[in-house]
Protein backbone atom coordinates (compact mmCIF):
# COMPACT_ATOMS: atom_id res chain seq x y z
CA UNK A 1 0.00 0.00 0.00
CA UNK A 2 1.11 3.41 -0.48
CA UNK A 3 0.74 5.84 2.49
CA UNK A 4 1.02 9.26 0.59
CA UNK A 5 -2.35 8.77 -0.75
CA UNK A 6 -5.54 7.20 1.62
CA UNK A 7 -6.48 3.85 2.32
CA UNK A 8 -9.79 3.79 0.87
CA UNK A 9 -8.76 5.16 -2.14
CA UNK A 10 -6.26 2.70 -3.08
CA UNK A 11 -8.37 -0.20 -1.53
CA UNK A 12 -11.29 1.01 -4.25
CA UNK A 13 -8.68 1.53 -7.01
CA UNK A 14 -7.55 -2.10 -6.21
CA UNK A 15 -10.88 -3.47 -6.49
CA UNK A 16 -11.87 -1.68 -9.82
CA UNK A 17 -8.43 -3.59 -11.09
CA UNK A 18 -9.61 -7.06 -10.57
CA UNK A 19 -12.89 -6.13 -11.83
CA UNK A 20 -11.16 -4.70 -14.77
CA UNK A 21 -8.86 -8.13 -14.86
CA UNK A 22 -11.94 -9.91 -14.48
CA UNK A 23 -10.49 -11.59 -10.98
CA UNK A 24 -14.06 -11.08 -9.58
CA UNK A 25 -16.83 -11.08 -11.90
CA UNK A 26 -19.79 -9.80 -12.48
CA UNK A 27 -22.67 -11.43 -9.87
CA UNK A 28 -19.78 -12.64 -7.77
CA UNK A 29 -19.62 -12.18 -4.47
CA UNK A 30 -16.27 -10.16 -2.89
CA UNK A 31 -14.32 -11.56 0.20
CA UNK A 32 -16.17 -10.05 3.41
CA UNK A 33 -15.05 -6.98 4.90
CA UNK A 34 -13.15 -8.76 7.39
CA UNK A 35 -10.78 -11.02 5.16
CA UNK A 36 -10.29 -7.67 2.97
CA UNK A 37 -9.35 -5.89 6.01
CA UNK A 38 -7.17 -8.56 7.09
CA UNK A 39 -6.23 -8.65 3.26
CA UNK A 40 -5.06 -5.70 3.03
CA UNK A 41 -3.64 -4.91 6.80
CA UNK A 42 -6.05 -1.81 7.05
CA UNK A 43 -9.21 -1.19 9.63
CA UNK A 44 -12.54 -2.59 8.78
CA UNK A 45 -13.75 1.04 8.83
CA UNK A 46 -11.66 1.79 5.65
CA UNK A 47 -12.75 -1.51 4.35
CA UNK A 48 -16.67 -0.56 4.66
CA UNK A 49 -16.28 3.28 3.71
CA UNK A 50 -14.36 2.14 -0.01
CA UNK A 51 -16.87 -0.47 -0.42
CA UNK A 52 -19.75 1.92 0.10
CA UNK A 53 -18.01 4.41 -2.35
CA UNK A 54 -17.92 1.06 -4.68
CA UNK A 55 -21.70 0.49 -4.07
CA UNK A 56 -22.84 4.25 -5.11
CA UNK A 57 -20.56 4.63 -8.30
CA UNK A 58 -22.16 0.77 -9.35
CA UNK A 59 -19.76 -1.23 -9.09
CA UNK A 60 -20.59 -3.36 -6.38
CA UNK A 61 -24.21 -3.88 -5.07
CA UNK A 62 -24.77 -4.62 -1.33
CA UNK A 63 -27.39 -7.42 -0.72
CA UNK A 64 -28.12 -7.37 3.01
CA UNK A 65 -28.03 -10.35 5.07
CA UNK A 66 -26.04 -11.85 1.69
CA UNK A 67 -22.89 -9.83 1.23
CA UNK A 68 -21.66 -7.25 -1.47
CA UNK A 69 -21.32 -8.52 -5.19
CA UNK A 70 -19.92 -7.46 -8.22
CA UNK A 71 -22.77 -5.42 -10.38
CA UNK A 72 -24.20 -7.28 -12.82
CA UNK A 73 -22.81 -4.29 -15.84
CA UNK A 74 -24.60 -4.90 -19.34
CA UNK A 75 -23.99 -1.44 -20.62
CA UNK A 76 -20.35 -0.93 -21.91
CA UNK A 77 -18.33 2.03 -20.46
CA UNK A 78 -18.04 5.06 -22.86
CA UNK A 79 -14.11 4.76 -23.87
CA UNK A 80 -13.36 8.22 -24.89
CA UNK A 81 -9.92 7.78 -26.17
CA UNK A 82 -10.38 9.27 -29.36
CA UNK A 83 -8.17 12.32 -29.80
CA UNK A 84 -6.36 11.28 -32.42
CA UNK A 85 -8.72 9.56 -34.36
CA UNK A 86 -10.44 11.22 -38.01
CA UNK A 87 -13.33 11.81 -38.83
CA UNK A 88 -16.87 12.77 -36.43
CA UNK A 89 -15.26 12.16 -32.46
CA UNK A 90 -18.16 13.17 -30.74
CA UNK A 91 -19.73 10.94 -27.71
CA UNK A 92 -22.57 9.70 -30.22
CA UNK A 93 -20.33 9.02 -33.51
CA UNK A 94 -17.98 6.98 -30.18
CA UNK A 95 -21.45 5.11 -29.44
CA UNK A 96 -22.26 4.25 -32.87
CA UNK A 97 -18.73 2.95 -33.37
CA UNK A 98 -19.29 0.45 -30.33
CA UNK A 99 -22.87 -0.81 -31.26
CA UNK A 100 -24.30 1.60 -28.66
CA UNK A 101 -27.11 4.77 -29.30
CA UNK A 102 -27.35 7.65 -27.30
CA UNK A 103 -29.97 9.23 -25.84
CA UNK A 104 -30.41 13.48 -25.87
CA UNK A 105 -32.74 15.13 -23.04
CA UNK A 106 -32.19 18.88 -23.85
CA UNK A 107 -32.11 21.17 -20.43
CA UNK A 108 -32.35 24.11 -22.95
CA UNK A 109 -31.06 26.51 -25.38
CA UNK A 110 -30.76 29.88 -25.56
CA UNK A 111 -28.49 32.61 -27.16
CA UNK A 112 -25.72 34.60 -25.56
CA UNK A 113 -23.90 37.90 -25.44
CA UNK A 114 -21.57 40.07 -23.41
CA UNK A 115 -20.14 36.66 -21.61
CA UNK A 116 -16.17 37.64 -21.65
CA UNK A 117 -15.10 34.31 -20.37
CA UNK A 118 -17.50 32.29 -23.38
CA UNK A 119 -15.91 34.61 -25.93
CA UNK A 120 -12.23 33.90 -24.64
CA UNK A 121 -12.92 30.71 -24.75
CA UNK A 122 -13.83 30.78 -28.51
CA UNK A 123 -12.30 33.16 -29.56
CA UNK A 124 -14.11 36.08 -30.48
CA UNK A 125 -15.24 39.27 -29.29
CA UNK A 126 -17.31 40.25 -26.10
CA UNK A 127 -20.29 41.40 -28.63
CA UNK A 128 -20.44 38.50 -31.06
CA UNK A 129 -23.40 36.46 -30.31
CA UNK A 130 -23.20 32.30 -29.12
CA UNK A 131 -25.50 29.64 -28.76
CA UNK A 132 -25.70 27.64 -26.02
CA UNK A 133 -26.90 24.02 -25.70
CA UNK A 134 -27.31 22.35 -22.68
CA UNK A 135 -27.83 18.06 -22.84
CA UNK A 136 -27.89 14.92 -20.69
CA UNK A 137 -26.66 12.13 -22.51
CA UNK A 138 -27.82 8.47 -21.80
CA UNK A 139 -26.73 5.03 -23.28
CA UNK A 140 -30.46 3.37 -23.16
CA UNK A 141 -31.63 4.85 -19.51
CA UNK A 142 -29.03 5.21 -18.23
CA UNK A 143 -27.29 8.98 -17.73
CA UNK A 144 -23.52 9.49 -18.32
CA UNK A 145 -22.93 12.55 -19.35
CA UNK A 146 -24.15 16.23 -18.39
CA UNK A 147 -22.89 18.59 -21.17
CA UNK A 148 -22.91 22.66 -21.40
CA UNK A 149 -22.21 23.06 -24.82
CA UNK A 150 -21.34 27.05 -26.50
CA UNK A 151 -20.71 27.34 -30.41
CA UNK A 152 -20.45 30.79 -32.01
CA UNK A 153 -23.16 31.52 -33.94
CA UNK A 154 -21.69 32.99 -37.02
CA UNK A 155 -20.43 29.79 -38.24
CA UNK A 156 -24.05 28.48 -37.36
CA UNK A 157 -26.72 30.29 -38.52
CA UNK A 158 -29.52 28.00 -38.97
CA UNK A 159 -28.52 26.27 -35.84
CA UNK A 160 -32.24 27.16 -33.77
CA UNK A 161 -33.57 25.36 -35.90
CA UNK A 162 -32.79 21.84 -35.22
CA UNK A 163 -33.65 19.54 -32.30
CA UNK A 164 -30.32 18.66 -30.73
CA UNK A 165 -32.23 15.99 -28.97
CA UNK A 166 -32.75 13.95 -31.36
CA UNK A 167 -29.67 15.35 -33.95
CA UNK A 168 -26.03 14.84 -32.97
CA UNK A 169 -24.70 18.22 -32.82
CA UNK A 170 -21.74 16.75 -34.35
CA UNK A 171 -23.34 15.53 -37.46
CA UNK A 172 -25.05 19.36 -37.73
CA UNK A 173 -21.34 20.64 -37.23
CA UNK A 174 -19.92 18.27 -40.05
CA UNK A 175 -22.52 18.98 -42.80
CA UNK A 176 -22.33 22.93 -42.08
CA UNK A 177 -18.24 22.51 -42.53
CA UNK A 178 -17.19 23.48 -39.02
CA UNK A 179 -16.62 19.50 -37.50
CA UNK A 180 -14.56 20.03 -34.58
CA UNK A 181 -11.14 17.80 -35.46
CA UNK A 182 -8.71 19.51 -33.28
CA UNK A 183 -8.97 19.78 -29.62
CA UNK A 184 -7.73 21.11 -26.67
CA UNK A 185 -8.94 18.72 -23.40
CA UNK A 186 -8.90 19.43 -19.81
CA UNK A 187 -9.79 16.76 -17.15
CA UNK A 188 -10.53 18.13 -13.41
CA UNK A 189 -12.29 15.74 -10.74
CA UNK A 190 -14.98 17.44 -8.96
CA UNK A 191 -17.60 16.24 -6.39
CA UNK A 192 -21.04 16.41 -8.16
CA UNK A 193 -23.79 19.25 -6.77
CA UNK A 194 -27.19 18.89 -5.84
CA UNK A 195 -28.02 19.73 -9.58
CA UNK A 196 -25.48 17.25 -11.73
CA UNK A 197 -25.94 14.79 -8.66
CA UNK A 198 -30.16 14.98 -10.00
CA UNK A 199 -29.04 14.38 -13.60
CA UNK A 200 -26.21 11.96 -13.61
CA UNK A 201 -28.42 9.91 -10.80
CA UNK A 202 -25.71 9.54 -8.55
CA UNK A 203 -25.33 11.01 -4.70
CA UNK A 204 -24.32 14.35 -3.72
CA UNK A 205 -20.71 15.03 -3.53
CA UNK A 206 -19.55 12.30 -5.90
CA UNK A 207 -16.74 12.45 -7.25
CA UNK A 208 -16.91 12.67 -11.36
CA UNK A 209 -15.03 13.67 -14.05
CA UNK A 210 -15.33 17.18 -15.77
CA UNK A 211 -13.77 18.15 -18.85
CA UNK A 212 -13.07 21.31 -20.42
CA UNK A 213 -13.17 20.90 -24.57
CA UNK A 214 -12.47 23.29 -27.09
CA UNK A 215 -12.41 22.51 -30.41
CA UNK A 216 -11.30 23.89 -33.48
CA UNK A 217 -12.38 22.72 -37.22
CA UNK A 218 -9.96 21.99 -40.20
CA UNK A 219 -9.21 25.34 -40.59
CA UNK A 220 -8.43 25.75 -36.60
CA UNK A 221 -11.59 28.57 -36.12
CA UNK A 222 -12.52 27.62 -32.42
CA UNK A 223 -16.26 26.11 -33.01
CA UNK A 224 -16.68 24.58 -29.66
CA UNK A 225 -16.35 25.27 -25.72
CA UNK A 226 -18.02 22.59 -23.67
CA UNK A 227 -18.31 21.74 -20.38
CA UNK A 228 -19.30 17.98 -19.97
CA UNK A 229 -19.84 16.43 -16.36
CA UNK A 230 -18.99 12.76 -16.23
CA UNK A 231 -19.91 9.73 -14.40
CA UNK A 232 -16.57 7.17 -13.80
CA UNK A 233 -19.03 4.38 -13.49
CA UNK A 234 -19.67 4.62 -17.19
CA UNK A 235 -17.07 6.26 -18.74
CA UNK A 236 -13.19 5.58 -18.84
CA UNK A 237 -9.89 6.93 -20.86
CA UNK A 238 -6.50 5.76 -21.59
CA UNK A 239 -3.49 8.62 -21.57
CA UNK A 240 -0.23 7.64 -24.07
CA UNK A 241 2.72 9.19 -22.14
CA UNK A 242 6.06 9.31 -23.97
CA UNK A 243 9.15 10.48 -21.74
CA UNK A 244 12.38 12.10 -23.49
Amino acid sequence: MDYRMPLYIQLQDSIIKKIDEKKYLPGEAIPSERKMAEAYGVNRMTVKRAVSKLVEEGYLVCKPGSGTYVAQRDKKKIDLDNSNEAGNTGITATLRKGGMEVKNRLLGTGEITGSKYLGYKLGISDDEMIYGIYRVRSEGDIPFAVEYTYVPAKYFDDLDEFDFAKVSLYDYMEAKGHMPCHFGQKLVICEANERLAELLQVERGTAIYKINYQGADADYNIVEFTMSYLNPAYTKFRFDVEVS
